[in-house]
């Protein structure tokens, strides 16, 4: 079973930064998670939360106390955004395809849309970020890096790269979902899986992976069952066999 650290380095101060990659390198992981949203003005940045306030905060001064309500969509690339904790800045996209790249890591990007209304426009963003590397970097990426979404729209500029469609709990209309939009795998969260889910996702040709394991006996138990991978927030799985 391959292993993916959950939002770079698990949830914490570090997630979805540059220095929490390094981290999740550091513990032996050769592949991460992370998250990319838009801001207002159409870049793409790495983030989790559509508020702010738990892992990051804006330095801008007119947003001084409005860390609960303020959604990352009405914020501008122009604003400084810092980790609250670590004071590591909110990574841009372009940052972090530039840094698995150079330490050849592999990536599981989920596309997080802030909005259904922005959800295709998100996939957009996210192809020409692709498409600007260079043609043995993109080859690298359609070979080792993932897509994935619970907003099936981001994914319909991504198609000819490595789709997952992205549930909670699994569906009767999955493989629906996943033949429109040539999706090689569906994720998970790990308690909506077992041996009927595994084998059915397996039968239609596809690979399963899950969300987000932190024990170890259930990781051992999912290997068992013949899951293709998991997504941890354990920085200590990462030079463990499952």
């Amino acid at each position: 079973m391959k292993l993916w650290a959950h939002r770079g380095s698990g949830k914490g101060a570090l997630e979805n930064t540059l220095k929490g990659f390094q981290t999740a390198l550091d513990n032996g992981f050769d592949a991460v998670e992370f998250d990319v949203m838009l801001t207002a003005d159409g870049h793409a940045f790495v983030h989790h939360d559509w508020v702010m306030g738990r892992c990051a905060q804006s330095v801008d001064p007119a947003l001084a106390g409005t860390d609960s309500v303020t959604r990352f969509d009405s914020l501008r690339a122009s604003d400084l955004r810092h980790y609250s904790v670590a004071g590591e800045p909110v990574p841009r996209l372009v940052e972090v395809l530039d840094w698995c790249l150079q330490h050849n890591i592999s990536a599981n990007v989920e596309l997080k849309a802030t909005d259904p209304a922005n959800a295709r426009q998100l996939g957009q963003v996210v192809r020409q970020q692709v498409e600007a590397c260079t043609l043995e970097q993109q080859a690298h990426i359609r070979q080792h890096w993932l897509f994935s979404s619970f907003y099936h729209a981001s994914l319909l500029p991504l198609q000819g790269l490595t789709l997952a469609v992205l549930y909670e709990a699994f569906p009767d209309d999955w493989v629906l979902h996943a033949d429109a939009l040539g999706a090689q795998a569906v994720h998970l969260h790990w308690s909506a899986v077992d041996a009927t889910v595994v084998r059915r996702i397996h039968t239609s040709g596809r690979q399963v992976r899950v969300y987000t394991v932190n024990d170890e006996d259930t990781l051992r138990t999912l290997a068992a069952l013949g899951v293709d991978g998991a997504f941890t927030d354990r920085m200590a799985f990462g030079r463990h066999s499952f």
